[in-house]
């Protein structure tokens, strides 16, 4: 029997490291509008259009037969109410190891586990009140994390399979000095330190071979951010004290897609991702388009 041609799903991390000396290039490109939040009671509310393009690398080494490194590196360009901006968003790097594999006609999957460091290259404080929030593009703070990927694959018929993945991950990330207007909110007097409350991510995604070339795959994504806190100088807006710091949020969103797998190192996969609810967090609607290649 062949084995399956998956790309995989266009938002949870991959299960499997790269044999050694073997290299996985991902470019994607991201197209979404944001045109609503949800409040504190899981509400929508209606806000301006924000829209964003962002085109994102995803590099992938193996150093050895149980052991990756991985980058992912992107731009992002925004636009709203008349006003843009284009800047760098926050990078991260990978470093994977592979404690199982699936051995078919058991049960034992593939887990990869991945230790994460973000970079802090994205703008997030002096940002300019005219550009709409447009030039917020990064957290402004080192994150540390670690991610839990599993996958399974199972035949269900002649040449054809489905696979079911699922991600827990946890961000830890570390205090960040800001200065005047930032992603956290505040004024232009504003000065002190944010301490960002911790990002855990649950993925729960399926692919479905539908012929040895074309498969269909889904993403549902769980992200939790605790509150942030704030010491220092919070400033003063419109005469009153300025608000820093963001709640406690939740986001559920989903992301269908179809895949078609030129050959097993050579795929292609495109689909959308909106949001379904959430708690102070953006509702939005989007495109994604990615090309994977192997060699």
């Amino acid at each position: 029997m062949l084995g399956p041609w998956f790309t995989g799903p266009l938002l949870v991390p991959a299960a499997e490291c790269n044999p050694k000396g073997d290299t996985s290039w991902q470019p994607y490109i991201f197209v979404n509008n944001t045109f609503g939040e949800y409040d504190s009671h899981w509400h929508r509310q209606n806000t301006p259009n924000t829209w964003s393009v962002t085109p994102l690398i995803d590099v992938t080494y193996g150093l050895s037969s149980f052991i990756d490194i991985e980058a992912v590196a992107s731009f992002v360009y925004n636009y709203s109410q008349g006003s843009s901006a284009v800047r760098l968003t926050d990078w991260s790097l990978f470093l994977g190891f592979q404690p199982l594999r699936d051995t078919p006609g058991t049960w034992e999957p593939n887990l990869r586990i991945t230790l994460q460091q973000v970079f802090p290259f994205g703008q997030y404080k002096h940002l300019n009140p005219k550009k709409n929030g447009t030039d917020g593009t990064g957290r402004g703070a080192y994150q540390t994390g670690v991610n839990f990927t599993f996958d399974k694959a199972f035949h269900y018929a002649t040449n054809k399979y489905f696979s079911i993945r699922w991600s827990l991950g946890y961000l830890f990330a570390f205090p960040v000095h800001i200065d005047g207007l930032s992603v956290y909110g505040g004024a232009p007097d504003t000065s002190g330190k944010v301490f960002p409350g911790q990002t855990f991510i649950g993925y729960l995604s399926g692919e479905v071979q539908i012929t040895q070339n074309w498969a269909f795959a889904c993403d549902t994504e769980y992200l939790i951010t605790r509150h942030d806190r704030f010491s220092g100088k919070p400033g003063t807006e419109d005469g009153e004290k300025a608000l820093v710091g963001n709640p406690f949020s939740v986001s559920i969103s989903i992301a269908p897609a179809i895949e078609y797998s030129y050959s097993e190192n050579f795929g292609l996969i495109g689909g959308v991702w909106f949001s379904l609810a959430g708690k102070n967090a953006s509702q939005f609607f989007g495109g994604v388009f990615s090309v994977v290649i192997n060699y």
